[in-house]
């Protein structure tokens, strides 16, 4: 792990956090989308199902990275947040992950970015 809180992470810890996601993508009943109406609203107009959402956060590359490990203070769970942006049927989404024991990986946010971004990768 990085010893400087907010550096950027070196791209292979990326693709360890990506490669968990995946793993838990795998097993029955460990993704879980977080029902706000802006998830909600952005997997309607791109006509996406929470499968294909799932389909798209598995092909997720260090590419996408944006943010994080960032911890997460919305929760009274310990644990990080990363967030990627990916480019979706032309639209950009900002996609934030957490990796959680009990649920597996939770998607905490599916929309479009609210700020403008840059890839640092």
């Amino acid at each position: 792990m990085r010893s400087v809180p907010n550096a950027l992470p070196p791209v292979e810890e990326i693709k360890q956090f990506l490669l968990r996601v995946r793993v838990e993508l795998t097993k029955p009943g460990r993704f879980e989308l977080i029902p706000r109406s802006a998830n909600l609203k952005c997997l309607a107009d791109l006509g996406l199902t929470v499968a294909a959402a799932i389909s798209e956060i598995m092909s997720l590359t260090y590419h996408d990275y944006y943010q994080g490990p960032s911890p997460d203070d919305n929760t009274a769970k310990p644990g990080d947040v990363w967030v990627f942006v990916k480019r979706i049927d032309g639209i950009y989404v900002y996609i934030k992950l957490k990796l959680d024991a009990d649920r597996g990986c939770v998607c905490l946010s599916f929309h479009e970015p609210l700020h403008p971004f840059v890839h640092p990768y």
